[in-house]
């Protein structure tokens, strides 16, 4: 099945650099694959739901691995935007100085997630015992979140550096 491209390119055009204002993120990645590729940018806009979905994980424990996953993944600007949606969703400024600069101290169940998020992205072997601790406190439907949004961290500092977004994808100073 192929995908549909876009009926109004330009409006399209509009919606990233709109993004790009609101967030200060540099999706120079995205305008060029809608000029080169445009069913590939129509494929990966398919992508981008998976990297925000959330309704059964709390949103402390999302977050956690979300900031945790975008960490790993070092990707600068990446890492930036997921802290800047973290405040638009009210993760408190405590809880990503925390997780960011590793300041204080994560309580036990969201020291747990970012464990688990790590064992994943590092397959240690922790990671079943860890996938059954946050699976009994917080239900299956919130782990599969969980691994939605561990997995989809990986996606876009992959994209932007295959394409050679170095500029886009690299250490940048990060606020909280």
């Amino acid at each position: 099945m192929k995908p549909k491209t876009e009926p109004n390119p330009s409006k399209k055009l509009a919606e990233i650099e709109e993004f790009e204002a609101r967030y200060g993120y540099d999706a120079s990645y995205m305008k060029e694959m809608r000029e080169c590729a445009p069913e590939a940018l129509a494929v990966f806009n398919g992508f981008t739901p998976m990297a925000g979905h959330r309704k059964h994980a709390p949103l402390k424990v999302y977050f956690t691995a979300k900031i945790t996953a975008y960490r790993h993944a070092d990707c600068g600007s990446c890492y930036q935007l997921a802290i800047r949606f973290a405040q638009e969703a009210g993760v408190s400024d405590e809880l990503l100085e925390t997780l960011v600069f590793d300041r204080g101290e994560l309580s036990e169940s969201l020291e747990s997630v970012r464990l688990f998020t790590r064992a994943v992205l590092e397959n240690s072997p922790e990671r079943d015992q860890l996938q059954l601790d946050i699976e009994w406190e917080y239900g299956k439907a919130a782990l599969i979140e969980l691994a939605l949004v561990i997995a989809a961290a990986q996606v876009f500092p992959v994209v932007k550096r295959a394409m050679g977004r170095f500029k886009s994808c690299s250490l940048v100073s990060i606020s909280v």
